[in-house]
């Protein structure tokens, strides 16, 4: 018998309206748009790039804590949809490359709390040193599938949520998707059910219509 809906989402570029990590890099001068660009390659590992991208980026934590309030735009409904999440039962989780010294301060901005796997991130000496401690012998794209089948397993249908070719096999998986940018286009060339992401409202209509 099926228990009902779950939910899984990426965060950048998902939730935020932009890449965050991307955002911070280019900001302030520690990546270029050819270095960025080539990133998101189905060849480059996502929690590879972070590492690499990240070693180097002399940022002090409240740096990027101002730089995500005052910067940083989120998806429309987003909030709402976490709220109907939680009144709901609809367990929602975010599985993302990127780091907690970003998604902490904004998940503190929106007054929310959200089941979340993010990349460590600790200031060092000349730039930041990243971990993804959840990726025990596995890769970000097949983790991110892994906690879709997961929520199949127990039984229940999975909307999924992501905007980047490390999310394309997690889309693959999902019940229904809502897709953007790279994986919006990368769904629609090879024949994957995807409706375009515009907001997180069209998610919990969706959820209520088909429970």
């Amino acid at each position: 018998m099926k228990k009902g809906w779950a939910a899984v989402s990426d965060f950048d570029g998902t939730v935020t309206l932009r890449d965050v990590g991307d955002h911070l890099l280019l900001h302030y001068g520690f990546a270029d748009k050819k270095t960025i660009e080539e990133s998101y390659s189905l060849k480059v590992k996502v929690e590879d790039f972070m590492k690499r991208a990240f070693a180097g980026a002399a940022l002090s934590e409240k740096t990027i804590a101002d730089f995500v309030r005052k910067e940083v735009r989120t998806r429309p409904g987003f909030r709402q949809f976490i709220l109907f999440c939680e009144a709901s039962g609809v367990p929602f989780e975010i599985a993302s490359g990127g780091v907690d010294l970003y998604a902490d301060p904004f998940f503190k901005k929106h007054g929310v709390k959200v089941k979340s796997f993010f990349g460590r991130a600790r200031v060092v000496k000349g730039g930041i040193r990243i971990t993804y401690p959840f990726l025990r012998r596995t890769n970000l794209s097949d983790f991110k599938a892994s906690r879709v089948a997961r929520f199949q397993r127990a039984g229940r249908r999975v909307v999924f949520f992501g905007d980047g070719p490390n999310d394309f096999k997690a889309a693959c998986l999902a019940d229904k998707v809502y897709a953007a940018g790279r994986l919006l286009r990368l769904c629609r060339e090879r024949g994957v059910p995807a409706e375009q992401l515009r907001s997180y409202a069209r998610a919990a209509d969706f959820i209520k219509k088909n429970s």
